[in-house]
């Protein structure tokens, strides 16, 4: 991402995008009411002909709602249209659709800009860790992506080596190669974890095809999606991603599940209790799942600027995250106190 301009007081941003990363992060600091401008396609109908024609219209709309896809790499936004050039293209009042483009400027005035947001757009313009993962056991493998961000979507590939028609004298070689064709292009790092002899006989397959992969094996005890969790845990990942989001999620994660274990009294969640303990300025870091954001967003945002002004550290987390299930469990909302109040 290219930021061009982060203007705090008078809340606007400007930008340029270049990949699905900086489409997250667009996607994870916007909210409805604020206002978006740039270059879209406007659908002007002719008269005489049954017809219409697309043409190029610089807009800003109302955000009413987006529309998020990391598998189609696409972000829309929808609402109503405060602003045109040509005016006859795109009447004021009414409702527009505007699809971001990469290598294309935007601009955004929010209603209101949190630290946490602006922290998001620096991290993901200075973003530059990536590795590919392979979780294998005897009967699949799913290869996914790791970056700053979380993990990417994943491809499964399944062994042929379970079920009824499991054949004794069954070969690794199909199933490996499969694989090898989905990764033989890329060029970062790759991590190969899961259980047993699987993933070791995958390195050797994988070197013997390109001895220029750079492969690093990891022990997890199975590959369900709670193992996948392990590999942040993993220094052979931890130390590539310290500084990344997800990491700061998961530590964040740990250290209140660790402080509520020990009932020591500085672990709280829930939104009533969050909200009553904020004002004591004791809180050091709140987590809250994207859901709870969304539903309760006035209320949310106050509590956000009231945790700023006492420098507590906020992240909303993204629902395809992994500690979102954690979180929702517990309300949806949880902190850590400085001290015990």
């Amino acid at each position: 991402m290219q930021i061009l301009k982060i203007d705090k007081k008078n809340k606007e941003i400007s930008f340029i995008l270049h990949t699905i990363e900086d489409l997250w992060a667009i996607k994870s600091i916007i909210s409805p009411g604020d206002i978006i401008s740039g270059s879209s396609y406007r659908r002007q109908r002719q008269e005489e002909l049954t017809t219409s024609e697309r043409k190029p219209v610089f807009v800003s709309i109302l955000i009413e709602k987006f529309d998020y896809s990391s598998e189609l790499n696409s972000l829309r936004f929808t609402g109503v249209i405060v602003f045109s050039k040509p005016p006859e293209l795109a009447p004021l009042g009414e409702h527009h659709t505007l699809e971001i483009k990469f290598n294309e400027r935007y601009n955004i005035k929010k209603n209101n800009l949190f630290q946490y947001q602006i922290d998001i757009l620096k991290k993901i313009s200075s973003m530059s860790n990536k590795l590919s993962a392979i979780v294998i056991d005897d009967e699949k493998a799913e290869i996914f992506q790791l970056t700053d961000i979380g993990i990417g979507p994943s491809v499964a590939i399944p062994s042929g080596k379970s079920g009824k028609r499991y054949d004794h004298n069954y070969t690794y070689e199909p199933f490996f190669e499969k694989i090898y064709d989905l990764i033989k292009d890329k060029k970062e790092a790759i991590i190969i974890a899961g259980p047993g002899q699987p993933k070791n006989k995958l390195k050797d397959f994988l070197l013997i095809k390109d001895n220029f992969f750079k492969i690093s094996l990891v022990n997890i005890q199975n590959i369900s999606k709670s193992s996948i969790k392990e590999l942040f845990t993993k220094k052979e990942i931890s130390k590539v991603f310290e500084n990344s989001l997800i990491y700061k999620e998961n530590k964040y994660l740990e250290e209140f599940l660790k402080h509520l274990g020990k009932d020591t009294g500085k672990s709280i969640y829930g939104l009533k209790e969050v909200s009553e303990k904020i004002d004591t300025g004791a809180i050091e870091f709140i987590l809250i799942t994207e859901n709870i954001w969304k539903n309760n967003i006035d209320l949310i945002q106050e509590l956000i600027l009231k945790a700023e002004k006492y420098s507590s550290k906020v992240h909303v987390v993204d629902s395809t995250h992994l500690v979102t299930e954690t979180i929702a469990s517990f309300g949806g909302i949880i902190a850590l106190l400085r001290y015990k109040v």
